[in-house]
């Protein structure tokens, strides 16, 4: 009703902010998030406007590829199985373990650790195909005695994303 009624999304937006308070995210309010979480969909068009790519293909991240290879799907950075003798599966699943590329790259990677796959993948597209997914990339943060740091470095960058991207969204 906001939008047919002339009020357009300014309003929408002054409504809530008046009824949350705030229109942020703070890297907190990620934890325990996981791929069905309104954030994640909100990543997924933070991530898209600011140019993220599939890190083998270099082809944009957007729901309209079709075919297996090239079909957008999300990928777990620290694969399950990876993370399965030391993590629960919710911690595997959390929203920032996740991120967006091609079916035919996540086949590619399997189940191999990021300590594994990350090093050939930036030399071949660079960090910055990383960084478009607020990816961490030190080798240091890429051990699973690592994952819960890594999982907080990244959360810090999602939310700064995020931020970003709502704050272009109403400006």
């Amino acid at each position: 009703a906001t939008l047919k009624n002339g009020g357009g999304a300014q309003e929408l937006i002054d409504r809530v902010k008046q009824q949350v308070g705030r229109l942020d995210i703070a890297p907190e309010e990620l934890e325990g998030r996981n791929q069905r979480s309104a954030l994640f969909k909100t990543m997924f068009l933070a991530f898209r406007d600011a140019g993220a790519k599939d890190w083998r293909s270099q082809v944009s991240i957007a729901l309209s590829h079709a075919g297996a290879q090239h079909k957008l799907q999300f990928h777990h950075i620290f694969p399950k199985a990876v993370l399965k003798n030391s993590f629960t599966s919710r911690e595997a699943d959390d929203i920032a373990n996740l991120c967006f590329i091609a079916g035919n790259t996540n086949r590619q990677i399997s189940d191999k650790a990021p300590s594994h796959y990350f090093p050939p993948m930036i030399e071949k597209s660079g960090p910055a195909a990383f960084e478009m997914q607020c990816i961490p990339t030190a080798a240091d943060l890429l051990s699973t005695e690592r994952y819960k740091d890594f999982l907080l470095a990244r959360r810090i960058e999602i939310a700064r994303r995020l931020n970003e991207f709502l704050q272009s969204a109403v400006t």
